[in-house]
């Protein structure tokens, strides 16, 4: 396991998209604009009318996805995730109303708010992360970003 600190204070927001908002879109512009490297989403409910979606299909190396995009009216009944090198990665469990389906999994480009959408944001002012992926394993991880150590010369 790997712990990564934050070495400042923290920042907390409370997003609220409006209908017709892209999700991971406005997301991400949000990140950009607020200079938001590392991040975790710590909550999010609401509705959405297209929810696009992926998950894991096996259990043996390299994983393998499934994606797919539900439509009409979905209720989000829980949405956590996190922020790395300002790219949002976000889980949530959704309701299909017209199907009266269930579906889990990670919350893709294209979903789109139906009425509105709350989300909780924690900045960890200070921290500075990517996502690699193991070139044998394929399985992507946060690791924290080195400075360069610069000192005059």
């Amino acid at each position: 396991m790997l712990a990564i600190r934050a070495p400042g204070a923290v920042r907390t927001m409370m997003l609220s998209f409006r209908r017709g908002d892209y999700i991971i879109e406005e997301l991400r512009a949000l990140l950009k604009r607020e200079g938001v490297d590392a991040a975790l989403i710590i909550s999010g409910i609401g509705s959405l009318d297209i929810c696009a979606l992926h998950t894991i299909i096996n259990t043996g190396l390299p994983p393998e996805e499934r994606y797919w995009t539900l439509e009409g009216p979905i209720e989000v009944g829980s949405l956590q995730g996190s922020v790395s090198g300002g790219e949002p990665h976000i889980h949530v469990v959704v309701h299909d109303v017209a199907a009266d389906q269930v579906h889990v999994g990670h919350l893709e480009a294209g979903s789109r708010c139906c009425f509105r959408l709350e989300m909780g944001l924690i900045v960890l002012e200070g921290v500075r992360t990517r996502r690699v992926k193991d070139p044998v394993t394929e399985l992507v991880d946060i690791v924290p970003v080195e400075e360069p150590d610069v000192r005059p010369g």
